[in-house]
């Protein structure tokens, strides 16, 4: 039976390999996956897309402010449609500001990680008898596995 399981790289994926192989299971293979070196591209395509938006806070925000310059326009000098649209556009831009600098938290968060050199993931790979399934599940989830998945 083999037994799939990912952890981040840590000492408790070596404590749990150790811990395995005091109880008799020996074959065990460890498999690190690389971390992203690359940004991941910034705009997104009509064939490609990853479910996020930089528009998304920009309309939000240009909808409630244009609708708070509308209204209030009625008693200022303009008038409800300049001051609408000057809140439109002053919604927008402040959303978007709000997106590219989260986005550059999170970039330069990412790039920070990659320096340090974090490691990524690891997928452990045990393959034991069926009698000793709960055994190896029961000592992965206690050192704090990620996934676990089990095929015969």
């Amino acid at each position: 039976m083999q037994i799939f399981a990912t952890f981040d790289y840590s000492t408790l994926l070596e404590i749990a390999i150790t811990e395995l192989e005091a109880h008799g299971v020996s074959s065990i293979y460890a498999v690190p996956l690389d971390m992203r070196k690359e940004e991941p591209r910034l705009m997104d395509s009509l064939h490609r897309a990853d479910g996020l938006s930089f528009l998304d806070k920009g309309m939000v925000l240009a909808f409630m402010f244009a609708t708070v310059g509308a209204s209030k326009g009625f008693v200022w000098a303009w008038g409800p449609v300049i001051w609408g649209l000057i809140g439109a556009v002053a919604g927008f831009v402040l959303g978007i500001a709000i997106n590219g600098l989260l986005y550059l938290r999170k970039r330069r968060k990412r790039r920070t990680a990659i320096l340090k050199g974090n490691r990524g993931d690891v997928i452990l790979v045990v393959t034991c008898e069926e009698d000793k399934t709960s055994i190896v599940t029961d000592i992965l989830w206690d050192h704090k596995a990620l996934g676990l998945a089990k095929t015969k």
